[in-house]
Order: C-alpha cells, then structure tokens, then sequence
C-alpha cells in the first residue's frame, strides 16, 4: 500500500467531532440540558417490545398458534362476556384494524377455535366467542405465560404498575397521531414520486 493511500485511509477512519442534536424538543423530556435520558428511555422500550415478542411468539408456538392469532384469541376470550364480542371491538382492543380480524378470526373459526355468529338484534355485526377447543388451548397458555409474566412483571409495586399502565395507555393514544403523520409522509413521497415520473 502506498505511502498517500495509508494516508487516506487513516483519515478516513479518524474519528470526527460530532455535536449530536437532540431527537426531541419537549422541555420535559430533557435532562440537564440532553435527550440522553430520552435516548435511554427509547432503547430501553425497544428491548421491552422484543422481549414481549419473543414471549408472545413462544407461547403462541406451544400451543400451535402464530403470534398475532394468540393474542386474537387471548382478545376473545377478555370480551367475550355471554354474548361474543363483536369485530370492531376486538380490533379496537388490540388495536388492528377491522380487516385484520376479519381474516384471521376466518381461520380460527376453521380451526375449530372460535366461534361466530350473527348479533341478535343487528345482523350486519358478527360476535366471536371461543369454542370448546379454543377455550382449552387459551387455558393452557394461561398457564404456561403465568409464571413468565409474574418474572417479567413481578417486581412492580402496586402504584408502578398503576402508573406504568396509565402511562403506556396515554402513549399509545400519542403514538396514534405520530403513525399518522408517518402515514401522512409517505403518502406524499408516493404522490411526488408518481408527478416526477415521465
């Protein structure tokens, strides 16, 4: 290697002064003068979902179910009452949009897993409730993701786990407005992309 390429390439990999800049700009979300609390926070909340995930997704797979049908049928069998819970309820529950239910309520039903049937007083509302095989299989889920969340959980305070469930409920109405200007953006980058073509 040459004498100037050396050169260039210790240039290249000297480390440059970087004055980073805040990701975000909510006076209360500062701490002495830095988002690094909010960074934290941020990674931290990362490494909670995956977790969660990876949870949801090996009780799921016990019991032969994917993730997302899981939780569908965990959403079930919370609402259901005596009367079944309707489709837009159960979506709203586990924020999904209608459709998604629609779909994959179909293969349950298949399944043998849930039940569904036309509401008694408006025929244009569908209410699911869980079969005889399904309510045996969120049984042994209950029963296997127990002990996880009590190690997962278990160490929160009444008044934390209060607090927490108030604050990631307030959070995911806040992070709604945020998917919709993310939504907002990339429909603009679509409509651009379309008046830029030839």
């Amino acid at each position: 290697m040459t004498h100037s390429k050396t050169l260039k390439r210790h240039a290249r990999d000297r480390p440059v002064r970087h004055e980073a800049q805040f990701s975000v700009s909510t006076p209360a979300l500062l701490r002495g003068g830095t988002d690094r609390t909010f960074q934290r926070l941020l990674f931290d909340l990362f490494t909670i979902a995956e977790r969660l995930e990876r949870v949801r997704v090996h009780v799921a797979s016990r019991i032969g179910l994917s993730g997302p049908q899981y939780s569908l049928l965990r959403g079930v069998a919370a609402l259901q009452g005596n009367e079944g819970v309707s489709i837009g309820v159960l979506a709203e529950h586990l924020h999904v949009t209608s459709a998604f239910v629609v779909v994959q309520s179909g293969v349950l039903v298949q399944r043998g897993l849930l039940g569904k049937k036309d509401d008694a007083s408006d025929r244009r509302i569908s209410r699911l409730s869980l079969a005889a095989t399904g309510a045996r299989l969120v049984g042994n889920a209950i029963e296997e993701v127990r002990p996880i969340n009590d190690l997962f959980f278990g160490t929160l305070q009444e008044d934390e786990f209060n607090s927490l469930a108030a604050i990631v409920n307030k959070l995911v109405d806040s992070s709604r407005a945020a998917m919709v200007q993310i939504s907002s953006h990339n429909q603009a980058a679509v409509l651009t992309s379309r008046d830029n073509r030839p």
